[in-house]
């Protein structure tokens, strides 16, 4: 009785919903694992404790998933493009009255509810520059709708680089992809890079401009210590490279684990490394997962993202609208994306970022966002099954 009412209400492709399945089964196993040094400093040793908060908030990402699967995805569009004019004044009051989390003002809370803004502007962005490309598959595209797409991109990827400059750089590739899978003529897609670089370069010459002055501008000072100290060059001229007194410790914690994993790892709950590794349980928790399961246990993951990626992608094909099919892919690569800097950073192949594992790493409201992501993935496939039946 039970399996036929969950085939019944859990519609859209069965796959994506497995493979959401699987990563909340890695997240709950690989999270309790690595939570014990927190747990030993804030409640006594008592792990059970984050075990159950952060189920609990998989459970609430996949009761949001469940709910958004429901809804049409052209109900997204026209309270995307209210939200767009919104996001670049989120982000200035954001980056001068956010709250500061880890020195770094990348959170607002309204009405009593605290969340990163790069998690929406991420999700706004995607989903108007869907329905932007959408509008123009089946006739010619008009200048003024190409630069209107390349300068919101450029605008919204400049000020989220202030703040948070890997999540922009990702979110700019996103964008890039997405007008590349959405036929954008080349001479365009040259000028979305032109216009991305120089947002973001604005951005931290603004930084770097304020600095002169002891005024601190977002976390740009930060993005060049820690490009300073992967590139071995002193980039700003204050004579350190990577800021006074950096050793790049974290990353060389995370290198020590996945060595010390090898092959098969040293088993569940034996790594050493998440006891002395800063932040393990969010920003380096693919380090753990190679320690304790070994190099087969990190290609399993990154099977499931890859995984992942080819059903946003055969969406495209498989859907009856063109919205669809490019918010299946933008929001699917927004989310593999992600995945994948988290653990090329976690390797040593990047500086120090603070990029989670999405649906791994241990979190509250950027979890939420990506099962709303995921949800929204699902409203198509659900939609495309539905217009295939009519």
């Amino acid at each position: 009785m039970l399996r036929f009412k969950l085939k019944d209400h859990l519609r859209g492709d069965r796959q994506i919903w497995l493979i959401l399945l699987l990563l909340s089964l890695i997240s709950i196993i690989v999270v309790y694992s690595s939570v014990s040094a927190l747990a030993y400093r804030k409640t006594d040793g008592n792990t059970e404790y984050y075990l159950i908060k952060h189920t609990f908030l998989l459970l609430v990402g996949l009761g949001f998933t469940f709910v958004v699967h429901k809804i049409n995805i052209l109900e997204y569009a026209g309270i995307a493009k209210i939200l767009l004019w919104i996001t670049p004044l989120l982000l200035l009051y954001t980056l001068f009255r956010g709250i500061n989390v880890g020195g770094a003002s990348r959170w607002v809370s309204i009405m009593g509810l605290s969340f990163q803004t790069s998690d929406l502007v991420r999700l706004v962005l995607i989903t108007n520059l869907a329905a932007m490309l959408a509008r123009r598959q089946n006739i010619e595209y008009k200048i003024s709708d190409l630069w209107s797409m390349i300068i919101w991109c450029g605008v919204i990827c400049g000020l989220l680089s202030v703040s948070s400059f890997s999540t922009s750089v990702i979110l700019g590739i996103t964008c890039f992809m997405l007008m590349w899978i959405g036929r954008v003529p080349t001479n365009y897609l040259v000028k979305m890079v032109i216009s991305l670089g120089l947002g973001v370069f604005l951005a931290l010459s603004a930084g770097l401009v304020l600095k002169k002055f002891d005024i601190k501008f977002g976390r740009v000072q930060t993005v060049i210590d820690r490009s300073e100290s992967f590139l071995h060059l002193d980039l700003d001229g204050d004579g350190f490279m990577g800021g006074e007194g950096n050793d790049d410790t974290q990353k060389d914690m995370a290198l020590v684990a996945i060595a010390k994993g090898g092959l098969l790892g040293v088993g569940p709950g034996n790594s050493s490394q998440k006891n002395v590794l800063p932040d393990v349980f969010s920003d380096f928790v693919y380090s753990i997962i190679i320690e304790e399961y070994g190099i087969v246990g990190g290609l399993v993951v990154m099977a499931l993202y890859l995984w992942l990626l080819f059903r946003g992608h055969w969406n495209i094909d498989k859907t009856e609208r063109a919205f669809g099919g490019l918010l299946s892919i933008g929001l699917t690569l927004s989310i593999v994306f992600q995945a994948f800097a988290h653990m090329f950073i976690n390797v040593g192949l990047g500086p120090v970022t603070g990029q989670t594992l999405p649906l791994i790493s241990m979190g509250g409201t950027s979890m939420i966002f990506t099962s709303v992501a995921i949800g929204i993935v699902l409203s198509v496939t659900q939609t495309k099954k539905e217009a295939v039946k009519a």
